[in-house]
């Protein structure tokens, strides 16, 4: 199935779902894009915030009838979707001695969306412990990132989940350390690198990070030749006349120039 009709059948699943569901328009390609290898499959999907149950509906008819649909929430009347064939878990996504009580009994998954309740140590308490669990191949999405920037998710201070997960990337760059053992920053938390062991891929969507794992491709990076090379061309990287640029920096929030230097 192609990424159009992908979209169509999600569009379709949500419109036509039972009980009410809230999203945003543009997660539907996004969806389709990280989990549309699921669909028909015998999958486990795990989705953290069912409020009124529409999506765990979405989810079923879009995955397909061999899916395992599991939903996660705080409010203790969400069991009612049991009677729907759902898996209900009850709990507070923020204490890792929940997960920590449940994901056993889930075991691995193939996909976990976190549209729980998006303040900033609730997302990063659940991806660090949802990584613990997943399976050589599959995805963690957390949405509704924008959160990060709203005043009334500011508690975190300038430690909000989209710049864990933008430090994130550091981590799988830190794999390749080795190569350049003599001018690579020291590496003091190599700790980290193992809590991120599984993932291969960080993606940031408008609204959505999606981190990937895949097993054949999360390893060490080394360096590999495809023949000899015999005398190497000189290096021109440091000879350009030019020593800096003029950059006017990604951030929504202010217009900031800033000049980023080279070697001289």
């Amino acid at each position: 199935m192609n990424k159009v009709n992908l979209i169509e059948k999600l569009t379709k699943a949500f419109n036509d779902s039972p009980h009410p569901s809230l999203k945003v328009s543009n997660y539907f390609p996004i969806y389709s894009e990280i989990f549309g290898h699921l669909v028909d499959t015998d999958c486990t999907f795990i989705e953290t915030g069912v409020l009124n149950g529409g999506s765990l509906f979405m989810w079923r008819a879009w995955l397909g009838k061999d899916a395992r649909i599991i939903g996660i929430d705080l409010n203790p009347n969400a069991r009612k979707w049991e009677e729907h064939g759902f898996e209900i878990y009850i709990g507070d996504q923020g204490d890792p001695k929940f997960w920590d009580s449940v994901l056993p009994s889930i075991g691995k998954f193939d996909a976990f969306l976190d549209d729980g309740g998006h303040q900033s140590f609730q997302q990063i308490v659940t991806l660090v412990k949802a990584m613990e669990y997943m399976k050589p191949v599959s995805v963690i999405a957390i949405e509704d990132t924008v959160t990060s920037h709203m005043n009334d998710f500011n508690q975190h201070g300038n430690r909000s989940f989209l710049e864990y997960a933008k430090d994130s990337t550091d981590v799988l760059a830190a794999r390749s350390s080795s190569l350049w053992p003599d001018s690579y920053m020291q590496l003091r938390n190599p700790n980290i690198l193992d809590l991120f062991a599984k993932v291969y891929s960080i993606q940031f969507f408008s609204g959505i990070v999606a981190f990937k794992a895949n097993a054949a491709f999360a390893t060490k990076p080394h360096h590999v030749i495809n023949k000899d090379m015999g005398e190497l061309a000189r290096d021109y990287r440091y000879d350009g006349l030019t020593k800096s640029a003029l950059v006017e920096w990604p951030d929504p929030f202010t217009t900031t120039i800033v000049q980023v230097s080279g070697k001289d």
